[in-house]
């Protein structure tokens, strides 16, 4: 009888060790999971916070009115064109529609 508990505690102490490297094993390869998300997620951020500065940077109003000025032809507005001053009132602004072209129907 005792050497049939023995060979069942032994047999028990086999499955706990067992089941305790499984657990570790399990524990370590979770944990590697986990740091490796963030470190995505770090560098999506990262990312994510360059090009908001790129944005700020190509939607800067100075740099925006310089590009203007050099390659647009505007001239401010004058009132005479929103406001016809006989009888004080507005006119339609005038917008030149430029068409495009498909590129693939010249072609």
């Amino acid at each position: 009888m005792v050497r049939m508990l023995n060979i069942a505690l032994l047999f028990v102490f086999v499955i706990l060790v067992a089941a305790l490297y499984h657990i570790r094993y399990s524990a370590e390869a979770e944990a590697k999971a986990l740091r490796d998300t963030q470190r995505i997620m770090a560098a999506e951020q990262d990312r994510r916070r360059t090009l908001q500065a790129e944005w700020a940077s190509l939607n800067d109003p100075r740099r925006l009115q310089i590009l203007s000025r050099q390659y647009l032809s505007l001239d401010y507005l004058r009132a005479s064109q929103v406001l016809d001053l006989r009888d004080e009132t507005t006119l339609s602004i005038p917008v030149l529609m430029v068409p495009q072209g498909d590129d693939d129907a010249e072609r």
